[in-house]
This record gives C-alpha cells, sequence and structure tokens, in this order.
C-alpha cells in the first residue's frame, strides 16, 4: 500500500497525539521538530519579533531590494515545515507564565538557546518539571550547560574548527577550510532526536521524565572518532587528503565539459584500472611504469590525476559516468542542485522532493524527510508561517484563554500579534 493510499484508510502518523514546545533558533533545535511534526507530533514553536530567529532575517539574492522576507526564507521551509507559531515577549512575567502553563499540557521541550538563558527567564527543567513532572526536555548548546567553556555562545563553523572537522578539510597543498556549512547543527539534531525518541521509549515503559543535555562540540567531535583513533595509534594529525584516497587511485572529482562540472571516480584494483584506460580511449596507460600497479599509482597521484583530468575535460559528466559505470568503474556526478530536482531519476522515483503549501507563496518545492516509515508515513504541514501565526487558536484551545483575555495580552506585551 502506498503512502498516500495509508492516509486515505485513515492510518494515524507516528506521533499523532505527541505535543512539542520549542525554544530554538537556526538549525540544531529546529529540525529536531521538524522531523517530529513530519511524524504526526504538534510542534509549536515559540518565537518574539524582538528577537528573531536569523532565518526570519532572509533576504532574497534575487530581490534584495525587498529587505528581510520573514516569512519566505527556504531554510524556515526546510526546518519549520509543519510546526504551530506563538509570539511571545519572554521578558516579561506573563509571557512566562503561558509558555509554563503550555508546557504542562506537552510532552517535550527542544531548546537549543546559549546555556543558562532558559533558567534565567524561569524556563529551565527545574521550573518546568515542578508545572509537568513527566517532562522530556531536550536542550542543545555548543559546549553542553557544564565545563568551564559552557557560558561560550557558538555558531556552526565555531563548533567546526574546534572539534577538528577543519583541520581534516582541505588539500594537502593549502591551508585548512571550512566547509561553509553548518555540519556541527545537522549532527547534534539527528543525535537530539534519537535522544528524545530514547527517553520517549524509557517514559512509555513506565519510567520518569527526564532532561537531555546535549554539547553540540561533543557530537561533532565523535562524528570523527576514526580520525581521532588514527591520531592517537600513529602520534601523528591525520593529513589533509582533499579528494585522495590511501586506497583507491584513481579517486577524485575530474573536470567535464561545462562550466563547474565534474565527475568522481575510484579505482580499487589493477582490473578497473584497466577497464578505465580502455573506456577512456586511452591503452598507453597501462604501460605507462609510474601507473603500473595500485602502489605506483597512489605514489604519482598528482601525476595521474593531471592525466585523466586533461581526458575527462573532453567528456559530458553524465555520459562519461554512463560510460564508466557500463566498465565497472565507480563514477558518479558531482551533481548541483538542479540536477538533483530535474534530472536524477532516483530521487525522483523514490518521490523526495515535496510540493509544500506556503502561506505566502502558495506552493513551494522542498527537500522531504527521509525518514522511509512505511507503516505510518509522515508528510509536512504548510510553512510560511508568521510569527504569532497561531495564537489565537492555541491559547484558545489549550490554555482556554478568552478572546478578551488574548487580546489583553497582546495590549500588555506579553503575546506578540503575528504581523499581516
Amino acid at each position: 500500500m502506498s503512502a498516500d493510499a495509508r492516509r486515505a484508510e485513515g492510518i494515524r502518523p507516528a506521533l499523532e497525539g505527541l505535543r512539542v514546545v520549542e525554544f530554538t533558533a537556526a538549525m540544531a533545535g529546529p529540525w529536531i521538530g521538524r522531523f517530529l511534526a513530519w511524524c504526526g507530533a504538534e510542534v509549536i514553536r515559540v518565537e518574539s519579533k524582538g528577537r528573531p530567529d536569523v532565518v526570519r532575517l532572509y533576504v532574497s539574492p534575487r530581490n534584495p531590494e525587498l529587505g528581510a522576507q520573514p516569512r519566505c526564507s527556504p531554510w524556515f521551509t526546510d526546518w519549520n515545515a509543519g510546526k504551530r507559531f506563538i509570539g511571545l515577549d519572554l521578558r516579561r512575567p506573563l509571557a512566562v507564565d503561558l509558555a509554563r502553563r503550555l508546557v504542562a499540557q506537552s510532552d517535550i521541550v527542544v531548546e537549543n538557546y546559549s546555556a543558562g538563558v532558559m533558567d534565567k527567564l524561569g524556563l529551565g527543567y527545574p521550573e518546568l518539571q515542578r508545572v509537568n513532572p513527566e517532562l522530556i526536555m531536550f536542550s542543545s548548546a555548543g559546549f553542553g550547560d557544564t565545563g568551564p567553556c559552557s557560558k561560550y555562545v557558538t555558531w556552526g563553523p565555531n563548533i567546526e574548527a574546534l572539534s577538528g572537522m577543519s583541520r581534516l578539510s582541505g588539500f594537502p597543498s593549502r591551508e585548512c577550510t571550512l566547509t561553509q556549512y553548518a555540519h556541527p547543527d545537522a549532527i547534534s539534531a539527528l543525535h537530539g532526536l534519537v535522544a528524545v525518541l530514547a527517553a520517549l521509549d524509557h517514559r512509555r515503559r513506565g519510567g520518569e521524565g527526564q532532561y537531555i543535555n546535549l554539547s553540540q562540540y561533543e557530537a561533532s567531535v565523535a562524528g570523527i572518532g576514526h580520525a581521532l583513533m588514527e591520531s592517537l595509534a600513529l602520534g601523528s594529525e591525520p593529513a589533509r587528503s582533499g579528494n585522495a584516497s590511501l586506497h583507491n587511485a584513481p579517486h577524485g572529482c575530474y573536470p567535464c565539459r561545462g562550466e563547474d562540472r565534474w565527475c568522481a571516480i575510484s579505482v580499487s584494483d589493477d582490473a578497473e584500472w584497466e577497464s578505465l584506460c580502455r573506456a577512456l580511449d586511452k591503452p598507453e596507460w597501462l604501460d605507462d611504469p609510474r601507473f603500473g600497479s595500485l602502489a605506483d599509482r597512489l605514489e604519482h597521484g598528482a601525476a595521474l590525476d593531471g592525466e585523466i583530468g586533461q581526458r575527462t575535460c573532453d567528456y559530458d559528466a553524465y555520459e562519461l559516468m554512463r560510460a564508466l559505470q557500463r566498465a565497472g568503474v565507480a563514477a558518479g556526478v558531482v551533481q548541483n542542485v538542479e540536477d538533483q530536482a530535474r534530472r536524477d531519476p532516483q530521487l525522483e522515483a523514490r518521490g523526495f522532493f515535496e510540493e509544500i503549501e506556503h502561506m505566502a507563496k502558495g506552493r513551494v518545492t522542498a527537500a522531504g524527510i527521509p525518514l522511509g516509515l512505511t507503516g505510518t508515513p509522515g508528510r509536512s504541514g504548510p510553512a510560511g508561517a508568521a510569527v504569532g501565526e497561531d495564537n489565537e487558536d492555541l491559547f484558545g484551545r489549550l490554555l482556554g484563554m478568552s478572546p478578551e483575555e488574548i487580546e489583553e495580552a497582546v495590549r500588555e506585551g506579553s503575546i506578540e500579534r503575528a504581523e499581516d
């Protein structure tokens, strides 16, 4: 039965009935809520116009003259689609009280503010546990909430450098580099998702709620554990290898015809090397003593890469990939976003990209959530909500506030009304 058929049959999403309150920003916290919402949880995101999330500050590179567009960031869709949104100024006592009342009726709190911020707001775990003894609270900060560095404010690039990821990234002849992507955010979010689900299972089996404190630094260091072990075993720093391999040659990304087009190629043994030479119509390489064995090819890797690059630049990347794959050589196009969205038969066959309702733009295409649940398929809810989009429904339905009470809290400044 297909995912759509299961939904038509009324099969409940995996996490239906679960309620989550988010105090989050950027990616490390929001992405956990995004996965939970896709699985059917009701995820309520607490925001404030006075301290907007970085993704709310999006300025379109195509229309920079329009300035910030808080509802239209593609990151905001990717990390926050399907959630509910309330606006609270947590500097005000009434707003903090409303937040506590929401938590009292929820299962999980997810937060990734700097360490200590939730405690200063009166929303730390001890306070929230008093109003909800079974609460599971997930907290993610750069260094966790203990240790000499716990008070430092971090972003993904800071953690990437400190963890050693940057030291491993780059070509041997150049300085180390940043990847220009917040990998520590993604790594810690996925660790956090597992931790939250483990705590839920523990509670379901008769256990209690608990506080989960994750260090994004620790999660990132754990992600390169093999490099740490290598360094400890050999007594030296791992070398930056760029695209090269210690075991395969050739192994890298090679230029193809057109602007910024590349094909990744990897050869593991002499049989594959012979297949590569014949597929590229370069049988003379087989007689070159520099490339006679795998050990030779590893030793003369730079010369080998130069020879191959001069040959591959005559090929279309996809034609080269297919020709090499037919010859039994591992090869793949270095795809850009347009390739993935329009020319990738695997992603198309799996229905990876989702069409999502967007409150400001109609419908948008977004990367799917790759959890692969076939018995309880998930779905992304709408994107493009404003800060405070769901104030009236959530404060009325969950807290029993009348329209007059909500309006009074708006006038007092505790509840922030959604912008037009």
